[in-house]
């Protein structure tokens, strides 16, 4: 199901700065502009998987600044300033595909330093189907299951290497 709402890439946030070993350094920044040197701010995915153990894929929207079109089995966003990691993932949810999740039901994977982010993955296992789960429109083109295999597959041929993050996440859910 489709909800027209937000635009895509919000460049109006406002996220924490972090330092290298992941400590707030009491800056804000404001998405958009450049981060200096040293400064990171903090990302956050799900890999969402059913009871039938088929992992969420969603295609991005064109609108995208990042990987506009692709086929992805992340969830997810920028946390803003005064968020953690879950409180990020659970919003983030809850915007792009109407999802409530609890902190609890969050299974921590793994959390991977890059240029300018720290990004932190967490794996959730929902029971509920495509019917239940309204996808914003300027996030979000398309969404479906598909197995682990299949979305390894497409992650390959898009470029994108989650296919640890996603054996782990399925690991760690059944």
């Amino acid at each position: 199901m489709l909800n027209k709402d937000e635009p895509a890439d919000k460049l109006g946030e406002v996220w924490d700065i972090y330092d290298v070993n992941r400590q707030l350094t009491g800056s804000k920044h404001l998405r958009g502009q450049e981060l200096g040197i040293g400064e990171y701010h903090l990302v956050v995915n799900a890999l969402i998987f059913n009871d039938d153990g088929q992992v969420l894929m969603q295609k991005r929207s064109f609108n995208k600044i990042s990987y506009p079109g692709i086929w992805t089995v992340a969830t997810g966003g920028s946390a803003l300033a005064g968020e953690n990691s879950r409180r990020a993932l659970i919003r983030e949810l809850s915007e792009e595909l109407h999802l409530r999740v609890t902190s609890n039901r969050l299974q921590f994977i793994n959390s991977i330093n890059y240029t300018d982010w720290i990004e932190d993955w967490f794996a959730v296992r929902i029971d509920a189907s495509l019917t239940n789960l309204v996808y914003q429109s300027s996030e979000i083109e398309a969404i479906r299951w598909a197995s682990l295999q299949e979305a390894i597959k497409i992650n390959n041929q898009n470029g994108v290497n989650d296919n640890t993050l996603l054996t782990q996440a399925q690991t760690l859910l059944f």
